[in-house]
């Protein structure tokens, strides 16, 4: 088997290169971490030849309903320092996506797409040339609190192939490192609850989703070459139109709501 460092959410999401609009006031430093990042980002794929591709995104209105939306959409971005947004009508709209309908759409022609493995091979290899070591097949399976520094309690995961889950983990190595960042994904919330002297009412609560896409078959040309995004929607940005490098379309996510963690076990590692 091939390990690599992103067997986990990245190697289901497609990874558009896009600003935020919608960040409220409040999230204002967010939004701009995001429009500088998307610069850096483009800036990173050129310089260390990753694959990638400003094609546009538009994001559309389907009815006057949704224009005020749109509307506050694009001031939010203009605010947020987004370049480039322009709003136009259907009319507009279908002149560079002919098979769209809207009543309105939000142009950005700075978003894009890039290709994500080939752009964590880059990562990796650039932190492992700056001293980074990546060690595979092993687990942090929690921790302790020990003065002012975090202990990691770390077993080879093939140990834990057996675990039944019904009796405590014992650590075959214990690390104390500098800094610690919790990046275990769907798991991050159970594995911070696993390090003991951590008060639990500072990790927080977790809401699960499932979200699946939905490739467009049988298109001997692409119908779209810009990304399409309808108005954003509690818990997500909606189904939308993505591109691959090789103009394959997909539709996606939807949103299915959970109840637990148990619920994820099905799907989680197909």
């Amino acid at each position: 088997m091939v390990h690599t460092c992103w067997h986990g959410t990245v190697l289901r999401t497609l990874l558009p290169i896009t600003p935020r609009y919608f960040e409220p006031e409040a999230l204002f430093k967010e939004a701009l971490f995001c429009v500088r990042g998307r610069e850096l980002l483009y800036k990173y794929c050129k310089e260390h030849d990753v694959p990638h591709k400003q094609i546009g995104k538009l994001i559309v209105a389907t009815g006057s309903s949704e224009i005020p939306k749109l509307k506050s959409l694009m001031s939010l971005g203009s605010d947020n320092g987004v370049d480039g947004l322009r709003m136009m009508d259907g009319y507009e709209a279908r002149k560079i996506e002919p098979e769209l309908e809207c009543t309105k759409a939000l142009f950005s022609p700075v978003s894009g797409i890039v290709d994500t493995h080939s752009l964590m091979l880059s990562l990796v290899g650039e932190a492992e040339s700056f001293g980074a070591t990546f060690s595979y097949n092993t687990t942090v399976i929690g921790g302790h609190l020990e003065g002012n520094h975090i202990c990691l309690h770390i077993s080879e995961s093939k140990a834990l192939e057996n675990w039944d889950g019904q009796f405590p983990l014992k650590p075959e190595l214990i690390l104390i490192p500098k800094f610690v960042v919790n990046s275990a994904g769907l798991s991050s919330t159970s594995l911070a609850k696993r390090f003991s002297g951590i008060d639990n009412e500072v990790i927080p609560a977790p809401y699960y989703a499932r979200g699946c896409y939905f490739t467009l078959s049988n298109a001997r040309i692409p119908p779209f070459r810009h990304l399409i995004y309808p108005i954003p929607e509690d818990g997500g940005l909606g189904v939308h139109v993505t591109l691959d490098l090789n103009g394959q379309v997909k539709f996606g996510p939807d949103v299915e709501w959970l109840d637990g963690i148990d619920d994820i076990s099905s799907f989680l590692n197909k």
